[in-house]
């Protein structure tokens, strides 16, 4: 490929995702940094999510790290069953686990308090909100620690076993030395996700007083005259959070030998019939239960009230709403969009960091990736910064969509990567040989080769950008909505009858989209 197509690439790249986030950082570190950072609102914010990310991520790393062992070192039965139905929450938006939880768990006339009694549980607490965004990030740790563990050489295990240690011994010497790294890497994925989370965090914490920086920085924005410079301060300090998978590092060990074992099981014995009864327990209150609640409260009258008589397919008219319709048909172009240009994007990405030798290639490929490590609040604030002055795009489908591509090009470009990483060069350079230009090498050679990653690619950028909500929030101006957006104002201002109709179309699109996902990736990719 010519170097046009390289620099091209490398100045999307930084025009799209990088200026932004420097933007802010120019901005929000100018005059008046400390008087905004020590601001006592400020700093009780900060402390709240430090607070609520080392929670919810011990909780996780307990959560994902103990099913991930369950299931791939024990005779746990339907063990394959439950690595599909454990991930389900990884393609839920938090936001809308926070609505089922609400459904669950409010103190008045959430379903499990409806038969439990008033007020035993409190979704609008410190501990409530830790545990809805437990349930959303574990799937983190436990993919990363699954993967370990399947990568990892079973005979360490074996040999343990065999010199006479049981399965504590085992477990606490040899299989959680091999989990460290991957349980340290997805922790401090949970940690940033959790500090950079706002959905759930204005759902449940604004009840109960607990203000973070992710909702300091919107009421800073939509409140404050001086309201962008306060919340480009504090948007620096948020993308500090971003730093932390960066920062955690773990002493890593040699594991995958390239001889082809077996790990031998470890029976469960008398601890059998608990441990499964535990791990189905948590499947039906953690997976089943938010499910049910956000499917079912779409066809009640009145949330609380679980009689017969109060069912109704009623609440469905709400879809035949113009600025329904129109939020919904704005959410999917944008996906639409957002995946076409990233697959475009990405792909050049892909291609130039795999498939040439232009100097520099790993480092555009690595500032692609920036931004997904990055809160969607911070980029939101710098994408406003940046598209201000000469060109206005603020309150404008456009900025949004310069928002999602930024935010999950990522994606496409490592799944189109990894699909290119499977192609020998032989076929190309047959091809050039027999005198196929560049262009012609590309449509009849590599597009179809690569399809099927292509395709995977578009559905990991198009699921995320349908129901995306931070930066939605914060760049939708008036008259101008998406799915999220409008689900959050129906939570807020008409209950969550309404508001989880549009979060059981949501639900549908998601798993609809990653059964396709899985198709056509082979099952490389989706739950």
């Amino acid at each position: 490929m010519s170097r046009l197509g390289f620099w091209v690439a490398a100045a999307l790249v930084v025009i799209v995702g990088i200026l932004p986030l420097a933007r802010v950082a120019w901005e929000g570190a100018g005059d008046g940094w400390w008087d905004v950072v020590l601001d006592e609102e400020s700093r009780s914010a900060l402390v709240a999510t430090l607070k609520l990310a080392l929670a919810t991520t011990a909780l996780a790393l307990l959560i994902g790290g103990a099913f991930a062992w369950l299931s791939m070192r024990t005779d746990l039965p339907g063990r394959r069953v439950l690595r599909t139905l454990l991930t389900v929450p990884y393609i839920v938006p938090p936001y809308i686990s926070a609505v089922a939880w609400i459904n669950l768990a409010n103190p008045q006339v959430g379903l499990l308090n409806v038969l439990l009694g008033e007020g035993v549980l409190n979704v609008y607490s410190f501990g409530g909100l830790t545990w809805v965004l437990a349930l959303s990030f574990y799937p983190y740790v436990l993919l990363t620690v699954r993967a370990a563990l399947e990568n990892s050489d079973p005979a360490l295990e074996d040999a343990a076993r065999m010199s006479g240690a049981g399965t504590w011994r085992v477990f606490r010497d040899v299989s959680l030395p091999l989990m460290r790294p991957a349980l340290a890497t997805s922790g401090g994925l949970v940690f940033m996700a959790t500090a950079s989370a706002y959905g759930a965090p204005a759902l449940l914490g604004a009840p109960a007083r607990i203000d973070v920086l992710s909702t300091r920085i919107y009421e800073s924005l939509t409140s404050d005259l001086d309201g962008l410079r306060q919340a480009s301060a504090l948007a620096t300090l948020l993308f500090g959070f971003a730093l932390v998978p960066l920062l955690v590092r773990a002493r890593r060990h040699a594991v995958v030998s390239g001889k082809a074992s077996r790990p031998s099981v470890v029976r469960l014995g008398r601890a059998r019939f608990p441990v499964v009864l535990g791990v189905w327990s948590f499947v039906l209150i953690a997976v089943v239960l938010p499910a049910l609640a956000v499917c079912g409260t779409a066809f009640f009258r009145i949330a609380g009230d679980f009689s017969f008589d109060n069912l109704t397919s009623e609440n469905f008219n709400v879809l035949q709403r113009r600025e329904i319709r129109d939020a919904l048909l704005t959410s999917v172009g944008l996906a639409v969009g957002a995946a076409t240009v990233a697959v475009v994007l990405g792909g050049l990405v892909a291609f130039l960091a795999i498939k040439t030798r232009h100097r520099g290639r790993g480092l555009v490929f690595g500032l692609s990736a920036i931004p997904l490590a990055t809160p969607g609040t911070v980029l939101a604030i710098g994408l406003i910064l940046l598209w201000t002055r000469p060109i206005d795009l603020r309150n404008t489908v456009w900025i949004m969509l310069i928002a999602y591509v930024a935010k999950y090009v990522a994606l496409a470009a490592r799944a189109i990567g990894e699909g290119l990483g499977t192609i020998d060069d032989v076929l190309s350079d047959a091809a050039r040989m027999s005198g196929a230009g560049g262009w012609l090498r590309l449509r009849t050679i590599w597009v179809p080769l690569v399809l099927p990653s292509i395709v995977a690619g578009w559905f990991l950028v198009f699921m995320p950008s349908f129901s995306e909500l931070t930066m939605s929030l914060i760049l939708a101006g008036p008259g101008l909505d998406t799915i999220g957006t409008r689900m959050w104002e129906l939570q807020e201002y008409e209950g969550p009858t309404a508001a989880s109709v549009l979060a059981t179309v949501v639900l549908g699109l998601v798993i609809t989209s990653n059964i396709v996902l899985r198709v056509v990736s082979r099952g490389r990719y989706g739950i």
